[in-house]
C-alpha cells in the first residue's frame, strides 16, 4: 500500500519482475531467483541496465563463439629438395579469424597441422617444422630408398582478439637439415581457429 496525499492509500498491482505492494511490511522489490552458483555473486554476477531508447531492462550481452579454418594439399610435380639450412620456409597458409563479439575480448585456440611426404635415399635425412619449431627429423641409414615417409606435426596455441577485431594469422611450413638428396613430394597443411568471447576484458 502506497500512501497518497491526505492520508489515503493506493493499491499497487505488480506484474512480472516485481513483488510486494509498496507497504513498509512488503516493499516493492525485484522478483529474483536465488543465486545458484558456488562462486560469490558480488564478484561474479552480471549487470542489469536500462535501455535509454525503450526504457526496458537489459542484461549483459550474449556470449559468442565461432570457427574459421583453411586447408590445402599440394602434390609437387617436381620433388622439392629438402633445404640444407637448419630451417627454411617452404610453404605458408593463412586464415582470417574474427571475434564476433562487439563488446568483449575473445580467447582463441589455434590448431596448426602440417603433413609432409619425404623420399629418403640411402644415407639421407630431413627435418619438418612449424613456425620456427623443429618437429621431426627422419634419417635413412639403410641401403635402399624409403618412399613416402610421412611426417604429421601439430601445434595448439592460444591467442586473443579485441572486440570485433579481425586478424589474419599465417602459418609457416618449414623443412631443413637436408642431406643425401632427401626430397619432399607432398605438402598438406591446415590452420583452424576456435574463438570464444571472454567475460573479462
Amino acid at each position: 500500500m502506497i500512501s497518497a496525499p491526505g492520508g489515503g492509500g493506493a493499491t499497487v498491482e505488480t506484474a512480472c519482475g516485481l513483488a510486494g505492494d509498496g507497504s513498509s511490511g512488503t516493499p516493492l522489490t525485484a522478483a529474483v531467483a536465488a543465486w545458484p552458483f558456488p562462486c560469490p555473486i558480488d564478484t561474479n554476477g552480471g549487470g542489469v541496465y536500462c535501455d535509454p531508447v525503450s526504457g526496458e531492462l537489459r542484461a549483459d550481452p550474449a556470449y559468442w563463439a565461432d570457427f574459421q579454418g583453411e586447408q590445402s594439399t599440394t602434390l609437387l610435380g617436381s620433388p622439392l629438395l629438402v633445404p640444407t639450412a637448419p630451417s627454411e620456409v617452404i610453404d605458408t597458409i593463412s586464415v582470417e579469424t574474427t571475434n564476433p563479439d562487439p563488446c568483449r575480448r575473445a580467447l582463441g585456440l589455434l590448431f596448426r597441422e602440417v603433413d609432409l611426404d619425404f623420399v629418403l635415399p640411402p644415407n639421407s635425412g630431413g627435418m619438418s617444422g612449424v613456425d620456427g619449431d623443429d618437429m621431426n627429423y627422419f634419417g635413412n641409414q639403410g641401403s635402399g630408398t624409403i618412399f613416402a615417409t610421412h611426417s604429421q606435426d601439430n601445434k595448439l596455441t592460444a591467442f586473443t582478439l579485441n572486440p570485433g577485431e579481425t586478424r589474419t594469422i599465417t602459418m609457416n611450413v618449414e623443412a631443413g637439415r637436408g642431406s643425401g638428396g632427401a626430397t619432399i613430394t607432398r605438402i598438406q597443411k591446415s590452420l583452424r581457429a576456435w574463438v570464444w568471447s571472454n567475460r573479462f576484458n
